[in-house]
């Protein structure tokens, strides 16, 4: 038997997994409170009947830093009360885990935490399997200790490949061209890069051209809105009848989303970060795909 929790922000995915009649899973009940003095109060309900003896996919929110422990205390907690088989469902490794040390001083963050999580000892059958959505260097899913865990690197790229109404994809990079070329092999290409003219950043076009076509960029990560919004305009500029832009993860500091969102017409993401969905509602050209499929694909194998 199957059974799913979750970290509580993405209680609303875990149960609607739970309740689509296609598949056998239950859904276990977590809280993640705290005790007064703010150290975690967390209690898992009916282990002996969703816990104990089951297959178990926990679904890791990992926006915050502050939270990595209460969600590496839920995953020892099921491991010790005797889970069968485990996975954790990571849909976002944060981008503010270094993989590119430039000076000896800086802290390699992206390797400590894939220490850390290499620690989450093995279940009764198996090794514990870790499944990450487009993490944003391919490099760091080698960082994970293959001898206590299993990585697995998935794409959301399909999700989009559903939607998508564009005939012509932008990448705005080689790097991005190289990561997601394969998933696109039908689509008319343009690829763009940037490059330095003294102290600013100009984004040029290297392959193909916009001349009146709807165009889309696609990228793993929309961190600020800088690149793709200078990419936007330099597209219009050279006659792109529209342009759209889609990224797995978005982070958006201080609501740039919504002056990005004025510069497209249409804006793509997934609930990979769930605290976004609300932040997206007021936002007309945007629109949130739902990472639902993609995990059921993992728990069940289809």
């Amino acid at each position: 038997m199957k059974t799913i929790l979750s970290h509580p922000n993405f209680e609303y995915l875990a149960e609607n997994i739970a309740n689509d009649n296609k598949w056998k899973i239950n859904k276990a009940d977590i809280s993640m409170k705290t005790f007064p003095d703010s150290w975690p109060n967390i209690f898992i309900n009916d282990v002996k009947d969703l816990i104990e003896h089951r297959e178990i996919t926990y679904i890791w929110d990992f926006s915050k830093p502050e939270d990595l422990f209460i969600n590496f205390a839920a995953i020892r907690w099921i491991i010790d009360y005797y889970a069968d088989k485990v996975r954790v469902i990571l849909p976002y490794f944060p981008v503010w885990t270094m993989e590119r040390i430039e000076t000896k001083w800086e802290i390699a963050t992206a390797k400590y935490f894939a220490d850390i999580m290499s620690l989450l000892p093995s279940w009764r059958e198996a090794k514990t399997s870790i499944h990450i959505f487009d993490i944003h260097a391919l490099v760091e899913r080698f960082l994970f200790d293959s001898r206590q865990v299993n990585a697995e690197i998935h794409t959301a790229m399909s999700l989009l490949k559903e939607e998508i109404i564009w005939k012509t994809i932008v990448f705005p990079d080689d790097w991005a061209k190289k990561r997601f070329g394969r998933d696109f092999e039908n689509f008319d290409v343009i690829v763009c890069g940037k490059v330095r003219e003294n102290d600013k950043r100009i984004i040029q076009i290297k392959e193909w051209d916009p001349n009146w076509k709807d165009v889309i960029i696609i990228d793993d990560l929309i961190q600020t809105w800088w690149t793709i919004k200078e990419t936007a305009d330099k597209l219009r500029n050279l006659w792109a009848k529209s342009v759209s832009a889609y990224a797995t993860h978005w982070v958006f500091p201080n609501n740039s989303h919504i002056e990005l969102a004025k510069s497209l017409d249409k804006l793509i993401v997934t609930d990979t970060i769930p605290e976004n969905i609300n932040r997206a509602k007021n936002v007309i050209n945007m629109q949130v795909l739902s990472i639902k499929p993609l995990i059921e694909k993992i728990i069940f194998r289809q």
